[in-house]
């Protein structure tokens, strides 16, 4: 009997099929993680200690990094203040689309419309939405016809010509666009089990205690989440800066002076400055890290509810 079953355990063939997709599903991402991780990262780091031109070993890309962010009036200090300028508008936006997003789940009067104004600028693409803010907000424009009534012109060049209003008219661009996490939080509003909200009614618990002693410990994985996804681009918060501006009238930020220096109309000219793009990399990334890790940290020492 036992060599009955020997015999036709041997006999089974092998499914070639099967066996290609699963080397082909191990493989493909052991190449992407190869390629566009290890490799990308390892370049960066050499690069950064390189001479763009010769190729020899220097500080100077580390030097010229921290020489421009020590400038008040250098690029990479007005990037780094732009930068973080829309970082805390993020983390502010996080918690506006948390209070908005119960207050949908709430399902308080005009929910549907205000789900639809909320829920619209992820549907509308962002070059059709820039260009509506753009014509928006031009002297010509509503906002400057309002203006002009009010007794307030616009400046003849517009708002975003003018190093004073530049960078707080794109601010406010993004927050309308900022909404789109909503959909994250309302899955996970949707997800929390009506007994427990009615249990808690019949308790007397009112909307406020509901909010922040029921629906955030529940949701509380979902936020954490968001929360350090959205540490880990302290340095990486940008707007739509090629599109309005092209990082002129003081509104480049990191990210933008990045794009810039590599394209070769940056603040250290030429094409391709991969050096002095590489060290800032490695210079936030320096700072940034510690950060990221401490909130993380923090979000752990809460404990998570299941459900």
């Amino acid at each position: 009997m036992e060599l009955t079953l020997e015999k036709t355990k041997r006999k089974k063939p092998i499914n070639k099929n099967r066996v290609a997709f699963i080397v082909m599903g191990i493989t493909l991402p052991i190449l992407a993680f190869l390629v566009f991780y290890l490799y990308v990262n390892f370049s960066s780091f050499v690069l950064a200690f390189q001479n763009d031109r010769t190729g020899e070993f220097t500080l100077d890309n580390f030097k010229g990094v921290i020489e421009s962010m020590r400038n008040p009036k250098g690029t990479l200090s007005i990037a780094l203040t732009n930068t973080l300028k829309y970082f805390i508008k993020d983390i502010i936006m996080m918690f506006v689309n948390l209070i908005f997003s119960y207050f949908i789940y709430k399902k308080v009067l005009g929910w549907k419309f205000f789900r639809l104004i909320f829920y619209m600028p992820a549907i509308i693409p962002g070059l059709v939405l820039s260009a509506c803010f753009a014509e928006f907000i031009k002297p010509t424009g509503p906002v400057g016809v309002i203006a002009e009534m009010i007794g307030k012109p616009l400046p003849i060049e517009g708002l975003l010509q003018n190093s004073e209003t530049a960078t707080k008219v794109l601010i406010i661009f993004t927050i309308f666009t900022g909404f789109t996490s909503m959909l994250f939080y309302h899955g996970a509003l949707a997800r929390i089990p009506m007994e427990v909200i009615e249990a808690a009614r019949l308790d007397g618990c009112g909307p406020g205690r509901e909010c922040f002693s029921i629906v955030l410990p529940l949701i509380w994985p979902t936020f954490s989440t968001m929360l350090v996804l959205q540490m880990s681009g302290i340095f990486a918060a940008s707007g739509p800066i090629l599109y309005f501006t092209q990082g002129k009238f003081e509104t480049t930020t990191l990210s933008y002076w990045m794009f810039a220096e590599v394209y070769g109309t940056g603040t250290f000219g030429g094409t391709g400055k991969y050096g002095a793009v590489s060290a800032a990399g490695m210079i936030f990334t320096a700072l940034g890290l510690p950060i990221i890790l401490f909130v993380k940290w923090l979000t752990e020492k809460i404990d998570i509810v299941e459900y």
